[in-house]
């Protein structure tokens, strides 16, 4: 019986297969959401971005970028909490990739942000 397959993705949304001593890397419709979501991130279109992630992330949960983007996405739209749910899940998942360290330096801010807003309201 063959093992099951190891399928990660790249931050980019290219996907690696792994079966036994077989490798196959696949640029498929995870690469044409992230050249989709670049697009909508340049333009400001956060909550584009938002929804599309969400898509996403019931797709592909292992894939770790729309988590990031979600969470960057509801930051621009003032949901910090779910941008901190979102970004504290790729945080824990990333394990230390640099391709997803911005998820940690939005953390910070957003937490600094709840910080201030709490001291505010007291």
């Amino acid at each position: 019986m063959e093992p099951k397959p190891a399928i990660t993705y790249d931050f980019n949304g290219v996907k690696h297969i792994q079966q036994g001593h077989n490798f196959r890397a696949i640029t498929g419709d995870e690469f044409a959401v992230f050249q989709v979501l670049k697009t909508l991130e340049a333009q400001g279109n956060w909550a584009e971005v938002r929804d599309l992630c969400g898509v996403q992330i019931l797709k592909t949960p292992e894939w770790l970028t729309p988590y990031l983007c979600a969470g960057v996405a509801h930051a621009n739209l003032g949901n910090v909490e779910e941008a901190i749910v979102l970004l504290e899940h790729v945080e824990s998942m990333a394990a230390d990739n640099p391709d997803y360290l911005a998820a940690t330096r939005i953390l910070n801010e957003l937490r600094k942000e709840r910080a201030r807003s709490s001291a505010r309201r007291n």
